[in-house]
Parts: C-alpha cells; structure tokens; sequence
C-alpha cells in the first residue's frame, strides 16, 4: 500500500510540474504580449497627444556639440547621466522619434525586471504584475511635462547596476559592484541612493546571516567615504547638490509616481521574497497572468485620460507655432478652440498684430483678460514668452533685454539665442549676433537656420530684403526713451518715436478696445490717414458706431467712411438687442452671442 501511495505521489508531482512547465510558456507568452501591448499603448498615446510635451523639453535648452558644454555636466555626479538625457531629448524634434524613445526606454526597463524575476521562481499572477507595474510608472511619469528622460535613464542604471549585483554567483567578483560604487554615483548622482536601499534591502531578504551583514556594512562605507571625498576633496558641492541632483531644485515639481517607483524599487526585493514565499506554501493562483495584465494596463490607460490635460496641451500647441511663426494657424486653433489661458489669448493677439488683423478680428476669439492679454508681465513664468510682444512691436532693446535675462537665468535655448540673433542682427550689432550664430551652429537641428542669418551678417542690405527682418526694421524706434513697466505708456511713447509704426497703434487701439473706451478709439481715427491706412478696420467702426449712436452725431473721421454693410450690421444688433432684452439674462448672453458674439458690441454690453 506505501508503495502505491509513493507511486501516485511520484505521478501527481510530475503532473504538477508537467502542468507547471505549459504555464511557465503560457506566461512567457503573456507576458511577450503584455510588453508588446506596452509600447504600443505608449506609442500611440505620445504620437497623439505628445506634441507638445516633446515640444516644451526639447524647446528648453540647447545641446550643444563641444568640450566646454560637457564640462559644464563632469563637475558634479548626476552631471553625464543629464547631460545623456539632453543628447537624447534632441530626439524630441521629431514627434515619431521621440515618441520611439520613449517607448523603448519604457519596454527596456521592464526587461530589467524580467531578467531579475528569472532569478526567482515568481507566481504566474505576480510575475506579471512585478514586472508591468514599475513600467507602467515609467509610462505615467513620461506623461507629465516636468518630468525629463534623464530621470528614466537613472531608474534604468538603476534596474542594470541592481541585476548586475545579484547575478554574479562568484564570491569574489560579487565584492566588485560595491567598490565600483563611487563610479555608479559619479554616473547616476541621487539614482544611486536608490541602489543603495534595493540593495540593502535584498541582502536583508535573502542574504541574512554574517556575509549579508557584512556586505551591509561594507556598502555603507563605501558610500560613506564617496559622499565625503565627492564633497569636500573632488567636486566641492554642498551636501543637498550631492544628495538630489540631478533631480530638480524643487522635489515639488515631480509626480507622485516618481515617489511611488522610487519606493516600489526600494521594496522590490522584498516583494519578490514575498511571492516566492506565498507560491512555495500554495499551488493555488489568486489571479492569473491574462488578469493580471488586463488589470494593470487598465489603471494604466485610466491614468493616462486622467492627467491629460488638455488645456495645457493647447496651449503647448500655440507656443509651438508661435516659435515655427505659424501665425495663421495659431489664429484658426484659437477660434475654433478657444483658449481660457491668458497666455493662450495673448499668442491670439500676437498672431492677429503679426498678421495686420489685429483690429479686425479681435472679438473673433474669446478675450476674457483684458488688456492683460496683449502683454505679458515679466514674472518669471512668463518672461519666455512676454519677448515676443516686444520683438512684434519693434522694441527690439527690450526684446533682447528679456531674451538675454532668460538665458541668464534658464541657459541657452532655441527661443532665446533665436531673438537675440535676430534683434542684434536688426540693432547692426554684427559681432554679437556672430557670436550666438556660432553657438547655433554647434547643434543638431539648428544649422540651417543658423545658416540663413549667417548670410545678414555685415550686410545691411542682405537684412532689408528679408521679409519678416525688413518689415521689423521699419518699425524701429526713431529715437530712444526709457522703457517703463507699464505697457500702455510704452506703446505712447512708441507712437511717439515712430509715429509710422502701425502695429503698435492698432496695439494701442485694442487696449482701447478691451477697455471699452469707445470715444478714444474714435478721437484717433484721424491719425489713420497718415498711417496709410486705406479703410477703417472692423472693430474700429463697430465703436464708431457705438460713439454716434451714443451721442447723436458724426465725429471726424477725415477722408474715410462707415461701410455700408457696418451700419447695416449695427441696425440689425440694435433691433434684436432689443427684441431679447426682456429675456433673462443668460438667456439673452446666449442669443446675442450666437449672432453677434464677433463683435465689439457683443464685448462692451456683455462681457
């Protein structure tokens, strides 16, 4: 009888380890499937919705092809591992390009976890989700726009340096990796901090005893003393530089799930200690591999809809097309779509003056700010993009007063150098402009660009013939005056200096506009004839009107006319004004801006 009970038990235990085998495939399988779904998910999801966001990193800084930039990275640790992640955000220039890199740097650190799941027997359910889980953050983090692609470099480093540690079974060469470690810390800066606690934490787990506890110690030590010599002897950086970099000054300004994926690795071995342990006392499965991943890529997804914010993406949009000079389709984004943003009207704005429509479509798109969407104040959130006010206007020395302080203060980027080449191209500085060019030239992207002012150089003739470059000439200051931190006195005194330049007067004419006083919009009609002005724009009639049917009379408009078709509008408005008004007053918003919401009648009754 023992013997048959031996022989079924023989029997059964092949079967199970028969059964065990096809899972192992199964899984293998699953999992091939969950990474491939992965970076398909990732893929698609930056090729959509990731414009933008490639847009905002690669757009904040330059990369620059010398000696002296990688300097700048060598003199402290974390330094290569963020000057690495600005070589590869050039990529960012190219939505399919970025979107491939980002994807792959993705998939490659969840095949770190794989390699370290193969060193463990992991259940069916929790081999999945060990191994989705940290790349799912990845993919969550990569979403945000304050998160760089030097980070995920570090967590990856990171993953390797940790599969190296706990893969060497030889007894010597396992001493290697933690006396390689002021190496690893010059490379990654804070990321080895990470290390440090996975590692530890593993040899709690799964190396108790003396040896465990010695290479513990031994470790700390190291550490210790790499910590100390890097801060006092080799690169002189204060404590918190050595701890944190390359991580933003403001830990603030990282997403929750950098904390959650910096915890999840410190823990991770642990967890696999864990699984291990509930798989040797089971052969019962709570959850099975195909429900582990749908689970997981389904938080996923959700997560992503949720911290979409599209908003904020519009507006990135409008900064692109701003910087490319995509003027008109800044305009149609707007109107069809209209932005809530301050900074999103005043690119509008912007579009409207560089496109000469400034005072005949400005009521097209929503204007809730005021005048505050015309310029920008110089806070340090918008002094990047309150630059272009100035260089449209022709304030040339205050464009370049603003483009260089960002710099200063931000580094070199593609907007910056680009306004102070043009600027001192358009003052005459010739050898300051050749300066910045030669930087421009020592990027990827921007040669060719560099190469088109290259040829202004020393050639004031070459700069007049340019279409936007001679344009802006004209509307150069005669003489100089102080710039003041008021706007509405700039755009006076601009008038007066140059009393040719029309941008700035339909600049001044809309802040009349946005403030609703009519009657000094009409008292500068006269001015228009010696702007060469061949009609009356739209809005500027609509106050006109306003003005006459206020007070009865016909104002001196000089050599032009209301149009027809303007006073017959106007007849029109006053007739269902007046027909809605009894309504209430949402109502009557409702119905007046259906058929009259364009137009500057619209704006001085109901906004």
């Amino acid at each position: 009888m023992n013997e048959g009970m031996k022989r079924k038990d023989i029997y059964l235990n092949k079967m199970y380890y028969k059964i065990l085998s096809e899972w192992i495939k199964s899984d293998r399988i699953i999992l091939n499937l969950s990474l491939a779904l992965l970076f398909f998910i990732s893929l698609v999801y930056f090729l959509w919705f990731g414009d933008g966001l490639f847009f905002a990193q690669e757009n904040k800084s330059l990369f620059f092809f010398t000696g002296e930039y990688l300097c700048q990275f060598m003199a402290k640790p974390g330094g290569l591992l963020e000057y690495t992640g600005n070589f590869l955000m050039q990529g960012y220039y190219s939505n399919l390009f970025g979107s491939l890199l980002v994807s792959l740097i993705i998939v490659s650190f969840s095949a770190v976890f794989v390699k370290i799941n193969k060193r463990f027997y992991i259940g069916r359910s929790f081999y999945i989700l060990l191994t989705l889980i940290p790349a799912c953050l990845l993919l969550l983090m990569h979403a945000q726009y304050e998160y760089y692609i030097h980070y995920s470099l570090g967590f990856l480093l990171t993953g390797f340096w940790f599969l190296f540690s706990i893969s060497n079974q030889n007894k010597r060469l396992s001493y290697v990796f933690p006396a390689l470690f002021p190496v690893f810390f010059y490379f990654t800066g804070s990321f080895a901090f990470i290390y440090i606690g996975m590692f530890i934490t593993f040899l709690l787990v799964f190396e108790r005893g003396i040896p465990g506890y010695f290479f513990i110690a031994l470790l700390i030590m190291i550490a210790f003393i790499a910590f100390v010599v890097f801060r006092e002897v080799l690169f002189l950086q204060p404590t918190g530089s050595l701890m944190f970099y390359p991580l933003p000054n403001d830990l603030s300004n990282l997403p929750t799930s950098f904390y959650l994926l910096s915890g999840y690795m410190i823990i991770f071995p642990l967890s696999l200690k864990i699984s291990c342990s509930f798989i040797s006392g089971s052969r019962s499965f709570i959850l099975s591999p195909a429900m582990s991943a749908t689970f997981v890529m389904t938080i996923t997804v959700c997560l992503l809809i949720k911290l979409y914010d599209r908003d904020h993406a519009d507006l990135m949009q409008l900064e692109k097309s701003v910087f490319n000079q995509n003027w008109d389709s800044i305009i149609e984004q707007h109107e069809t779509s209209p932005s809530t943003n301050v900074a999103g009207q005043y690119y509008y704005n912007l579009a409207l003056s560089e496109r000469g429509q400034l005072c005949n479509r400005l009521f097209y798109g929503r204007q809730d700010f005021g005048i505050k969407s015309l310029s920008l104040t110089h806070f340090q959130e918008q002094i990047k993009r309150s630059v272009y006010f100035y260089y449209t206007i022709g304030l040339m020395n205050e464009a370049h007063h603003i483009a260089y302080e960002s710099m200063v203060l931000s580094g070199y980027s593609p907007q910056n150098i680009k306004i102070l080449i043009k600027t001192e191209l358009l003052n005459g500085n010739y050898r300051s402009a050749e300066r910045y060019l030669i930087m421009l030239k020592k990027t990827l992207h921007y040669r060719a660009l560099a190469a088109i002012f290259e040829k202004m150089l020393y050639n004031p003739s070459m700069v007049l013939s340019h279409p936007e470059m001679g344009e802006k000439i004209k509307l150069l200051p005669r003489n100089d005056f102080f710039i003041t931190q008021n706007d509405t006195e700039n755009i006076d005194l601009m008038l007066m200096s140059n009393p040719d330049n029309k941008k700035v007067f339909e600049y001044k004419m809309a802040m009349l506009l946005l403030e609703k006083d009519y009657k000094a919009v009409v008292y500068q009609v006269k001015r228009m004839k010696d702007m060469k002005y061949t009609y009356i724009p739209r809005h500027i009639e609509e106050a006109i009107m306003v003005f006459i049917n206020g007070n009865h009379e016909l104002p001196y408009l000089g050599d032009f006319e209301i149009s027809r078709e303007t006073e017959l509008r106007y007849k029109l408005y006053l007739a269902a004004f007046r027909m809605n008004k009894n309504k209430t007053r949402p109502e009557f918003d409702k119905l007046m801006k259906k058929n009259w919401g364009n137009t500057f009648w619209y704006y001085l009754e109901f906004k």
